[in-house]
Formats: C-alpha cells, structure tokens, sequence
C-alpha cells in the first residue's frame, strides 16, 4: 500500500503474506502475531490514544484497537483511512477504508493471491497486467469520474467507502462497517440550530487537532461552506486564518469578491492567485499525471493551484469545506427536483385522462407549450433516473456517438441502475436523503474527495474535511428533511444557524460552484484548442474504437457554434480520458 509510488517501500513478509507501506515509519506496526500497515489522516487521534490506552504512533494504536475490539474499531475513525490488518494466527488479511472516501484502495484477486494497493495504477505491475476496462470507460464519459466498486482497469475493484476487505484460506469477502443513515426525528428548530453550530465547531475543532495555526490553512471560495470553515478557524483559535482562494480572468467563473468579502469579514490572511489559460496548459500534465484514473472534473485544475499556492506559503495543512451541502442541502438540484414532485401533488385522473392527453396532441410550435410538454415527461420519469436525466449525455447520444462495436458490449442502461442501488440502498424514507445518499456516494466520494486529495498530494498538502465529520453527519441525518430543503429554500436550518458567523451577503448569495473555464479555452485559447483537436484527432485516439467516425469533430463543432459551456464541458471529459489513456492506460497495456 502506497500513496504517490506504485512500489511499496517498507515489505513485510509472514508466510504466504506480503504486506507493503509507505515510506514512513509510523504507516507500520507489529506485536509478532498481528501486523498493521496504516494510511492514516485521522482527526481524533489523541481520543484514540485514551481508548487504546496508549500513545505512540498511528499504526500502533490502530494495533491496540484492533486488539481490544477486532474490527469493530474501524467505527471509531473519524477522518482519512485506509488499514491492512494481517492476523497470524487467524490465518486473516483485513482491508479496510474510511466511511466516505478520502482514502481509497483497491484490489486484484485470482486463485492464488489477492494483491491490493492505494492506487490502481500500481496493480498493473502485477503478475497479470490488467487492461482498460471499456465498461468503466462508458461509466466515465457519462459520470466524469469512475465510480466506485469500479476501476480503470478490467480485473481490479475498489474497495467501497465504508468497507472491509477479508481474505481468509483463499476466500475473498467484502461488507460494510458503516454508512449514512437518516432517521429523521421530531427536533425542535432552535435546538437544532444550536445543536448543529456544536457539532460543526467540534469538527472543525478536530481538523486542527495536534498541527500550529501557522502551518494551516483553509481554502476560501466564497461560498457558504468554506467561509464557515475559516469563520470557525478564527473563532476556535482567536488567531488570523490562512485563507487560499484562486481566481480566473474570465468574469463568469471567477468569485474572488466573494472570496474577499469573507476573508475580510474574519480577519484572515487572503492568499490569491489568478490563474491563467497559460499556466493551466503548462500543469496539465502534472494534473493527468496524478490521478490515475480518468478524471474530468475541470477544478482539478483549481484545486492543484490552490494547493500549491498554500504550499509556497509555508501551509502544509488545508481544510477543506466539501460535504456542506451534501449533508445541509445545498445544491440547486435538491429545488430543481422539486418543481418536478410538485406535479405528482396533481390528482391523479386529472393528470392522465386531461393534461397528459391534451399536450400530447397540441404541436410544440409554441414556446409554453414546449415547456409544459418537457415538465411533464421529466416529472413523470421516478427518481433517481430523473436527478441524473440530464447528466448521462454519452447514454443518451450512445446511438450518434459511440462505434457500433462498443455499443454491441454495453448496457447502456447500467449508469443508470448504479444510481438506483445507492438510491434503493439509502437508510431513509424521504425523497431529500436519499438524494443526499446518492450524492455523498457519488459527487462526493467518487468526485469531490478524489479531485481535493489528489491535487493536494501533487502540491504536497495534506487536506482534512471537517464537514464529514462523523457526529455532524449522523446529527444532519436526524434532522427532518424540511430543515434542510424548506419548499425552495436550500440549506433552511443551516441558515439560520450561521446567521451571526456569515457575512450576510455569503448566506444570501446563489450557489455558483469551483468552476473552471475550460470550455472558453477550448474554444479560445491557442493552445488548449490546438491540445484538444490534435488530441482528439489523433490516430491513437481513432484507433481505441471508443466513437463513430466524425463524432468527436460533430461535438468540437457544436462547441464553436454554441455560446454556452454545454459541449466544452463534455469535450473536456473526451479529452481528459484521452490524455489519461496516454499517460496510464497505455502504459498498463505496455507493462
């Protein structure tokens, strides 16, 4: 197990087991009988060390844990974690990873051995050399990311957030140890309120355990959730927080006053940078080169100079503010999904036997009618294809777009029903959390957590996210739905808990997102528009047989002709997976 080097540099072999860490001393621990290797990001450590009953290094308390209370202890971790845990006189291997996704791992099983490592990348330097799974490929071009139990390559899996591994005399099992549940209780609104400014103070108050204030930082956005992180840094510590926010020259993603206005609000010290198309298309290898799975998420970008800039400032120490509004509700998708309920509060018979038969046979010529006829076919699609009805565009255009032979192997129905598993899965009875559900398994532990740490390991940052701190989680799945979507308003309760932190211009503001504005420099940039064309149109990228021929030159051609960043955005996913392909996908072929 490793973190940047596919090739662990401490081994320990014990019989038929070989186990492998990083290069820090602290990832290993051993009694003789029991051997811990840890990737550690743990926020309550010192609480561990009292329940160990011991102090000492992390991998060894995670040895006293293991030893008092098996792998129940795995609960007891709030923060980053992936353990392997070899029990000689069980004869037993345990993988494990934390409940939302900050550390990842994955695994190669056959007859003979079970291989498993931080990165997917490091498993093709195996016996066997797994190839590119195009179904994962599939998933990718319509998610942006690879989502998880999946890799990149045929063969290898990840390891789920909140699951254990288990090897045992040749049999490999996996279950969950934890997960999200949501039963919603009568609370009263003040408590609430007073409750949940609690348990995110104690959050955040864990992410600064044990580390000076002078080698933290936080990023700072401008919205909501990062200014409630550095307005709680500044209140806990009664010091200036380091703030890093990063800004572009292209007014429509650029949010530094925001940024601004909460640093100055909170007394912090605002560290800016303006990112250029330039200096993007000089770390764009960097970028590809760190995450070993395709990746199309275009604030990568963002993130890696964020990262680094805390870096040249002497910070070695981020928090990070994602989780918010996956637990608070605050995606403009959450009240965009509920215009489309509210047709459902439509009496039955009058919604099949008049409105549905009316507009089915009045023409769409005119622009209300085309609505009505659109709202009603979306709000009569169930949930969760509805949330993701506009997302899965290579499912939608798979006809138009992608080579008969690839289509011939897929289910194009499958990215599709991955969402219904987590939807169907979800401990919840309100239609809010489950879609909460889905996105804390998918746009944040398959997106979000993947591009922050990813991009911070590259600058050399580490990064800890106090708004997925355990308690403050499974506080927010007490709260009943309507104290976090309240008929349009997003992040009710959360409002008014912070009311007297934020700036009220940051409570008020609409949620613009860390965009990047790749689609304008595919378009505009000499250099990204040259990288993307010759990229795209190259004879490698023709001859993986992913699209019809003159696909790929259809999309860069819309993308000239249209004044939105719609195609730019799916160009950037093309392009993102081709680089990827290059950089690693090729090479696992090679090996």
């Amino acid at each position: 197990m490793t973190t940047r080097e596919p090739l662990a540099r401490i081994l320990l072999q014990d019989g038929p087991v070989v186990l492998g860490g990083s290069v820090d001393d602290e990832a290993v621990a051993s009694n003789g009988n029991v051997t811990v290797v840890a990737d550690l990001e743990l926020t309550n450590l010192h609480d561990l060390q009292s329940l160990a009953g011991r102090g000492g290094r992390g991998a060894e308390v995670i040895l006293a844990l293991y030893l008092q209370d098996d792998i129940r202890f795995l609960r007891r971790l709030h923060g980053g974690f992936a353990v392997a845990v070899w029990d000689r006189g069980r004869g037993e291997l345990t993988v494990a990873v934390d409940r939302f996704g900050v550390k990842r791992l994955y695994y190669l099983s056959d007859a003979s051995r079970t291989t498993f490592a931080s990165r997917a990348s490091a498993l093709r330097l195996g016996p066997v050399a797994p190839s590119v799974s195009v179904r994962t490929v599939f998933h990718y071009l319509n998610f942006g990311f690879v989502p998880a139990p999946m890799s990149a390559f045929s063969g290898v899996t990840r390891l789920a957030p909140g699951h254990v591994l288990r090897v045992r005399g040749g049999h490999v099992t996996t279950e969950g140890y934890s997960d999200v549940e949501y039963p919603e209780q009568r609370i009263n609104r003040s408590k609430s309120a007073a409750s949940m400014v609690r348990f995110v103070e104690q959050g955040v108050s864990r992410a600064l355990q044990g580390r000076p204030m002078k080698e933290v930082g936080a990023f700072l956005s401008g919205g909501t959730d990062s200014s409630t992180v550095v307005g709680l840094m500044s209140r806990l510590t009664g010091e200036s927080v380091n703030a890093f926010s990063i800004g572009f020259n292209e007014p429509r993603y650029d949010e530094l006053d925001y940024a601004r206005l909460a640093a100055t609000h909170f007394g912090a010290h605002h560290h800016t940078k303006i990112i250029t198309a330039d200096e993007a298309l000089e770390a764009l290898p960097r970028v590809v080169e760190a995450y070993d799975e395709p990746f199309g998420n275009d604030s990568a970008i963002g993130t890696y100079f964020c990262t680094r800039l805390a870096r040249d400032c002497g910070v070695d120490l981020l928090l990070a503010g994602d989780g918010g509004d996956e637990i608070f509700g605050g995606n403009e998708r959450y009240t965009s999904d509920r215009v489309f309920q509210l047709y459902q509060y439509v009496p039955g018979i009058v919604r099949r036997q008049l409105l549905e038969p009316v507009l089915r046979v009045i023409p769409p010529k005119v622009k209300i009618i085309d609505r009505a006829q659109r709202y009603v076919r979306r709000a009569n699609i169930p949930n969760p294809r509805r949330f993701f009805s506009y997302e899965f565009f290579f499912v939608e255009e798979a006809q138009r777009l992608l080579a008969p032979a690839l289509l011939q192997s897929l289910d194009l129905d499958e990215p599709y029903a991955l969402t219904e598993r987590h939807y169907q899965r979800a401990r919840a009875t309100s239609e809010l959390n489950r879609l909460l559900y889905l996105d804390l398994k998918l746009a944040i532990g398959d997106n979000d957590l993947v591009k922050v740490t990813q991009a911070a390991e590259l600058a050399g940052v580490q990064v800890r996210f106090p708004l997925l701190d355990p308690p403050l989680v499974n506080f927010t799945g007490l709260l009943p739905a309507h104290y976090k979507v309240r008929g349009f308003q997003k992040r009710y309760l959360f409002k008014r808990a912070f009311s007297d932190l934020l700036p009220p211009a940051i409570v008020a503001k609409r949620k613009h997102g860390f965009g990047v504005p790749t689609s304008t420099w595919i378009k505009s940039h000499r250099g990204f528009r040259e990288l993307t064309r010759d990229t795209l149109g190259s004879t490698a990228a023709k001859a993986r047989g992913y699209f019809r021929s003159g696909a790929l030159e259809h999309l860069l051609d819309s993308h000239d002709a249209e004044s939105s960043p719609y195609y730019g955005t799916i160009l950037w996913r093309v392009l993102m997976l081709e680089l990827w392909q290059l950089r690693h996908g090729d090479r696992a072929v090679a090996a």
